[in-house]
């Protein structure tokens, strides 16, 4: 389970890497892009940094705007089941200690 978990923090902090690609590659700041999308700089930038997970409407708007050619349409379905599994996971130390009173 921990490792799902990892694969689902990575795929988070690739995503970010990619929307930081496309921002600078636009010319654009933190704060410009969040202007145009609707969010804050520091939002932006907790995406960027795979902290905050982008949603399916930022991930539209962004694509667009960063003309990624459909690479972020791309993983917004990938996204959505990462988001699906880790809200009905419990955390690692409590499946350790539910396992233990089992």
């Amino acid at each position: 389970m921990e490792e799902e978990e990892d694969i689902t923090s990575d795929l988070f902090t690739a995503v970010g890497e990619q929307i930081k690609v496309l921002r600078i590659r636009a010319g654009l700041t933190q704060r410009e892009l969040g202007r145009l999308v609707g969010y804050t700089e520091s939002q932006i930038s907790s995406i960027e940094r795979g902290v905050r997970v982008p949603q399916p409407d930022f991930l539209e708007k962004a694509d667009k705007l960063l003309n990624a050619g459909g690479l972020l349409l791309a993983v917004k379905k990938s996204i959505e089941k990462a988001q699906a599994k880790a809200r009905v996971r419990h955390p690692g130390w409590y499946r350790n200690y539910a396992w233990l009173e089992a």
